[in-house]
């Protein structure tokens, strides 16, 4: 996994219900501006609002709508749930899967290295979820399961380009670690310090935009690829505002995609979707 990775939100119907018709014209935008790879079933994507069946249907049609590179958080509190998850992901043929520590309930160092030694099994390439400010998971634990080599990357969620400094030194323990920032504001600074990529709210929003930045820092145009990382931490804070991710949906919205609402109890803001279209309108989006 690597580059522009959208972590694709989840469209809903009115009565709440997954719409998979509209998750199909939604991928079909994505691929038609250039997206390679998605990530599905993130914080973007609502996880925590799905039951575990509405998963399992989930990562059934995901496959069978489109053949984009998928890597899947098959995340649940339970490692007998995430296996469930993790075995079904295996079955229909996606290409990675990535784990956020379980919720609420805080398991030891040793639980932890249990649960993704557990699913490395599957394989399949297996990538951490790093959440430092929502999930406690250390550096430390993280290194351990580089050393051991249980885990095949990172996505790394953290606005402290420092820290994602800090873990990229991980890649000397094992040099394709693929590690990947979870900001889109530090997308291009991610780059320049040798990340592998953003997994993106904003590419669901601008994915052209996002592609554009990628290809500047490879091609050397970093002048070019920061002003375009301008433009995306303006998206970027615009979308991250009120209850998340709903501004990413209302965002797709003025940008003719229809992936409908978020769960409640999220609520879209009259005062945030107008910020939003404001963003729009004033980058001619």
């Amino acid at each position: 996994m690597e580059g522009v990775v959208p972590a694709i939100v989840t469209p809903f119907k009115e009565n709440e219900d997954i719409d998979f018709e509209s998750l199909n014209l939604f991928l079909n935008f994505l691929e038609r501006n250039g997206v390679k790879w998605i990530f599905a079933l993130g914080s973007t994507g609502e996880f925590n609002m799905l039951s575990l069946s509405e998963k399992q249907e989930f990562i059934r049609k995901l496959r069978e709508i489109t053949k984009l590179k998928i890597v899947i958080n098959v995340s649940e509190n339970s490692l007998k749930n995430t296996l469930s998850l993790g075995k079904l992901a295996f079955d229909v043929g996606m290409e990675g899967i990535a784990l956020i520590p379980p919720i609420y309930h805080k398991p030891s160092e040793s639980g932890l290295i249990s649960y993704f030694e557990e699913m490395s099994k599957l394989d399949l390439p297996l990538y951490v979820y790093a959440y430092p400010d929502k999930v406690p998971i250390t550096y430390e634990t993280i290194s351990k399961l580089v050393k051991q080599d249980i885990i095949d990357g990172i996505k790394l969620t953290t606005d402290n380009l420092p820290l994602f400094k800090k873990y990229l030194g991980l890649k000397e323990i094992k040099n394709d670690l693929k590690i990947l920032i979870g900001s889109d504001t530090l997308f291009v600074y991610s780059l320049i310090e040798g990340g592998n990529g953003c997994i993106s709210a904003v590419a669901n929003v601008a994915p052209e935009l996002m592609m554009r930045a990628y290809q500047g820092v490879r091609e050397g145009k970093l002048n070019e690829s920061l002003e375009i990382q301008g433009m995306i931490s303006k998206i970027s804070d615009a979308i991250m505002s009120g209850d998340f991710p709903s501004g990413v949906k209302v965002a797709l919205r003025y940008r003719g995609v229809s992936v409908g609402s978020v769960r409640r109890p999220l609520k879209e803001s009259i005062e945030v979707n107008a910020r939003i279209y404001s963003v729009l309108k004033e980058l001619g989006m």
